[in-house]
C-alpha cells in the first residue's frame, strides 16, 4: 500500500478519471442490456397480441360460419315445410307438416315433438 502514499496529485487525478470513466462504462453496459430486454419483452407482448387476434378472428369466422349454415338450414326447411302444406290433400296433413318442421329445428318447442320422436317411421 506504500503506492498509494507515492501517488502525486495528478496521479491521484487520473485514477478518479478511470474510475469515473469505468463506472459509467458499466451503468451504459446496464442500460443497454435493460433496454434490449425491454424490447424483447415488448415484441413478446406484440406477438401474443397477434396471435390472440388471430385466434379470435378465427372463432369469430367459425361462429359465422355456423350462423349461416343454420340460416341455410332454416331457410330450406322452411321452402320444404311450405311447398308440403301446399301440396298436402287435407288440413291435417299440412298441420303435421308444419309441426313436423317445427320439431325438426326446435325439438324442444313444443310437448307433441316428443310423440312424433316416439312414432315408428317417423320423419326427421
Amino acid at each position: 500500500m506504500s503506492f498509494l502514499r507515492t501517488l502525486s496529485l495528478t496521479g491521484w487525478l487520473a485514477v478518479a478519471v478511470l474510475t469515473l470513466a469505468l463506472i459509467l462504462l458499466t451503468m451504459c453496459a446496464v442500460d443497454s442490456r435493460q433496454k434490449a430486454a425491454d424490447r424483447l419483452r415488448q415484441a413478446d407482448a406484440g406477438k401474443t397480441l397477434a396471435e390472440g387476434r388471430t385466434a379470435a378472428a378465427q372463432d369469430a369466422s367459425a361462429i359465422r360460419d355456423r350462423a349461416d349454415a343454420r340460416e341455410q338450414q332454416i331457410d330450406q326447411s322452411t321452402q320444404e315445410t311450405t311447398d308440403a302444406i301446399r301440396n298436402a290433400p287435407d288440413d291435417a296433413a299440412a298441420g303435421d307438416h308444419g309441426l313436423r318442421s317445427l320439431c325438426k329445428l326446435y325439438p324442444d318447442r313444443d310437448p307433441r315433438c316428443r310423440m312424433l320422436e316416439a312414432r315408428p317411421g317417423r320423419v326427421g
